[in-house]
């Protein structure tokens, strides 16, 4: 990679360059780790209540491969009259 830099090499040395970019290399290295590091501690966490909105969305999923049940019958109210009583009464 060195013999790419023929303007630096006359004006710094083959050798020059080639320790150059190893030190840059090993510097961005380095600032990538600390970045990512100071990135991790400093992201906010949620409480430990709160849950993830997708295992919400499971939780309140309808199965559509499941039975459908019937509603139960309600009794006939005791206020209306039955065709009995109608007769009864008369």
């Amino acid at each position: 990679m060195a013999a790419n830099f023929t303007s630096a090499g006359q004006t710094m040395g083959i050798r020059k360059t080639a320790d150059f970019l190893e030190k840059a290399t090993w510097t961005l290295a380095a600032s990538i780790l600390i970045l990512c590091v100071v990135a991790t501690a400093t992201i906010p966490r949620g409480s430990n209540s709160e849950q993830s909105r997708i295992k919400s969305q499971i939780d309140n999923a309808v199965d559509p491969n499941a039975i459908p049940t019937l509603p139960t019958a309600v009794p006939p109210s005791s206020t209306t009259p039955s065709a009995g009583e109608d007769q009864t009464n008369k």
